[in-house]
């Protein structure tokens, strides 16, 4: 399968695996059928499968087995560079929840609905 899509974060922690919140990927990458196994092949090449379910403390077959999954539409909102925001995001930000019309993709999102912060 190939990779395609982009896992979302709660906080900016783009690089962390409890604060990843949701995967997207646009609406006509993905049948409607693939996007949860399109999600795990995007985790396990971003993070290794191993690591990921470590870190967040349940299985990918389970994580994407109580997720969520919806449509929505993304936009790409540029920042301005003398910002505090561009020190951290950069020249834009993809956000998803919009409606449609000029500049939104149509995007399927699996929300997860694990706690990975609970402690056991």
């Amino acid at each position: 399968m190939n990779i395609v899509g982009e896992l979302y974060c709660s906080d900016g922690n783009v690089n962390t695996v409890k604060d990843q919140s949701q995967y997207v990927v646009g609406f006509n990458e993905v049948d409607k059928e693939h996007v949860k196994e399109a999600c795990v092949a995007y985790i396990d090449d971003y993070f290794g499968k191993q690591y990921f379910e470590k870190e967040r403390g349940i299985s990918l077959k389970d994580l994407v087995a109580s997720a969520t999954l919806s449509i929505s539409y993304e936009r790409c909102i540029p920042i301005n560079r003398h910002s505090i925001e561009y020190d951290i995001w950069g020249p834009n930000v993809n956000n998803i929840g919009f409606k449609p019309g000029k500049g939104a993709k149509k995007v399927w999102v699996l929300s997860f609905n694990d706690n990975p912060w609970e402690e056991d």
